[in-house]
């Protein structure tokens, strides 16, 4: 069986204010700014060139960059996109250049949340070294919020050729590659990026910045805890406009192909072994309000 090359590109957040959002990430996060060009601020978190890009609030949707392997793989997941009744397009050559890519596919999920199906994403030749000492390292996953977690699973698995590794109650999470998870689809009433999970080095990285992110106010919604599924250590905050990111170290490497995907009890000991809870957001725990309407959060709008 041949595993096809899928991988994190980038996220996309429209915000206020990019300007502010990028120095949050920036002296709070340790990503390192790229450029600025059109009002949209590119971060780096490893040796491509960006990893995240904060875009004025009219200035785009928000969305998920996905790579693939090369032109084939992407002409290949247009036709099976179209067979599956999503729509899709060509991005153009001014978009490719916003998103730093040789060539995209721009699509949707069964929920609505935009998808980037992208080739050749640009790599930066200067070495990356965060601009705090925060241990970031890249990408570690991406929280989406799924109003059709059937139909969004298959989006993944069936189109794109990803795979099913576990599940807690009804989320899902998603394999790319060898670690256990690149994107967990949260059930929810509405689309979106839930929030950005930043790999760091080191356990001892998480704990500095949990330390150093208390000091500075910065709201922590949930952690220190661990997942039992992944294994990986995770710590939730949220920005001041209201974008929540999760730092992470030790997600657990698996073999896709005889893994099992395991079925875990929808209880919130199932999210956190070692007993922390989310209350403030309802897409992280299990409870009275986790299928009510996500809290409105201060400067961002509903995608």
């Amino acid at each position: 069986m041949t595993i096809p090359y899928l991988a994190l590109a980038y996220v996309r957040i429209p915000v206020d204010q990019p300007a502010a959002s990028a120095a949050f990430a920036e002296t709070r996060l340790g990503l390192r700014r790229l450029r600025e060009q059109d009002g949209t601020i590119l971060l780096r978190a490893d040796q491509q060139s960006h990893r995240l890009a904060f875009i004025p609030r009219h200035g785009g949707d928000e969305a998920i960059g996905i790579e693939l392997a090369d032109a084939q793989a992407l002409q290949g997941a247009a036709a099976r996109l179209s067979a599956a009744g999503f729509a899709a397009r060509p991005a153009r050559e001014a978009e490719c250049h916003q998103r730093e890519v040789r060539a995209a596919i721009l699509t949707r999920d069964a929920s609505g949340n935009a998808i980037d199906l992208v080739v050749g994403p640009s790599q930066s030749a200067q070495r990356f070294f965060p601009a705090i000492d925060s241990g970031v390292s890249g990408l570690a996953d991406i929280g989406l919020r799924s109003a059709e977690i059937d139909r969004d699973t298959d989006f993944w698995t069936q189109v794109l050729g990803a795979w099913v590794n576990d599940r807690v109650g009804d989320i899902t999470y998603i394999g790319l590659d060898r670690v256990h998870h690149r994107i967990v689809l949260h059930p929810s009433n509405r689309a979106g990026v839930l929030y950005v999970g930043l790999a760091v080095e080191s356990i001892d990285h998480l704990m500095q910045n949990h330390h150093f992110l208390t000091a500075h106010q910065v709201k922590i919604l949930q952690g220190p805890g661990r997942q039992p599924a992944s294994g990986q250590i995770f710590l939730h905050i949220e920005s001041p406009e209201g974008m929540l990111f999760s730092l992470a170290h030790g997600m657990a490497e698996i073999d896709h192909l005889s893994h099992r995907p395991r079925q875990f009890a929808q209880e919130n000991a199932s999210l956190c072994c070692w007993g922390s809870v989310c209350d403030a957001v309802p897409e992280f725990h299990f409870g009275e309000t986790q299928n009510a309407l996500a809290r409105p959060i201060a400067g961002r709008t509903q995608p």
